[in-house]
């Protein structure tokens, strides 16, 4: 008996590895395949534009309004469709600028891990590609909020107001126990997600896809979705998460903001119910500006306080009270309808 087990398995090796190789080069080719699709299916919100051997991906509106002008930086892996409410609210009353850093949405990829000065000297070539002006108005979501800190510190001049929305702070993760321990799945998804992605399964079963951006809008949904079930994306979100642990932090922990800065920063409720450090994290973070206010978005988690439509608004009111403050020249104001001011 084990002799015929013996000789009735030794062929089925090969044929059963061929099979798996087909049914990878299938799944491949099938990724290729959709996300040429998808690309046609939904187009970009904005224009390429080339900061020397790449193309980044920008969407400028209300070009029409009074400065100062106001520049999105979304959080990590995430392209700039994640500000789909936010932006044409904001436009209203100011021009807007968002975009996609490199590798993510619709932009051109750079390899491997980036520091922030890479990812702000990316950011400087296109505001001078496109011919855009300060002052600005920084917003800066979860990761993005390291970098427009970034910004801040290297061009003070060109900073009028920020608005930190559930930002990161620079030592969340040696500071938080909680944050530190679920460092390693976090890790783990994102690679995995990078190998699903090229393997096309992503595209197929739509598992490994955020699912904070099932708040936005339908259409905006569905543009998300297809960019960032690219390669190339999952690729970038796992770069962005190594060089915000082994570079960006570092970087950004020195970083000041201009002296009586209007700044405002937004705390999701979700977050601080689930770790109490990041309270104090985003009081510290308040505390970057003598010319500050800190309000706590109840109910509202990490991805929804920009993405879900209930909770949104809360960032749009921050940012066109940071605009107010600035043209009229005046201090913020505590504002009793504002949710819980601390």
């Amino acid at each position: 008996m084990s002799s015929r087990i013996k000789l009735t398995g030794i062929p089925a090796m090969p044929a059963a590895l061929a099979l798996g190789a087909t049914s990878v080069a299938l799944s491949a080719g099938y990724q290729r395949y959709a996300t040429r699709r998808d690309m046609h299916r939904f187009p970009l919100s904005g224009r390429l534009v080339s900061i020397g051997d790449i193309r980044l991906h920008v969407h400028v509106t209300g070009t029409d309004q009074a400065g100062p002008t106001v520049l999105f930086e979304a959080g990590l892996s995430c392209p700039l469709d994640a500000w789909a409410w936010i932006q044409p609210a904001v436009s209203l009353t100011a021009p807007a600028i968002s975009y996609d850093r490199a590798g993510l949405g619709g932009s051109d990829p750079r390899r491997g891990p980036r520091t922030a000065g890479e990812m702000m000297d990316d950011l400087d070539a296109l505001l001078a590609a496109i011919g855009a002006e300060g002052p600005y108005v920084l917003v800066g979501h979860s990761f993005g909020g390291l970098l427009v800190r970034t910004f801040a510190a290297r061009h003070p001049a060109q900073v009028a107001g920020v608005v930190l929305v559930d930002a990161s702070h620079p030592d969340q993760i040696r500071r938080s126990r909680r944050q530190r321990r679920g460092l390693p799945t976090l890790r783990s998804q994102m690679q995995q997600a990078a190998t699903m992605a090229w393997l096309g399964f992503n595209r197929i079963t739509k598992v490994n896809v955020v699912t904070g951006i099932s708040g936005l809008p339908p259409a905006d949904r569905a543009r998300a979705c297809a960019r960032m079930l690219t390669p190339k994306a999952c690729r970038t979100g796992v770069d962005e998460l190594t060089g915000w642990l082994s570079h960006v932090n570092d970087e950004v922990r020195g970083c000041q903001l201009p002296p009586d800065c209007p700044l405002v920063v937004l705390t999701a409720g979700a977050m601080t119910a689930e770790d109490p450090a990041h309270d104090q994290f985003q009081a510290e973070l308040a505390g970057l500006s003598a010319n500050s206010i800190r309000q706590v978005v109840p109910d509202a988690d990490h991805l929804g306080i920009v993405m879900d439509q209930a909770y949104a608004h809360h960032v749009t009111d921050a940012i066109v009270r940071v605009v107010a403050s600035v043209q009229s020249g005046s201090p913020l104001a505590a504002d009793t309808s504002s949710p819980d001011q601390r």
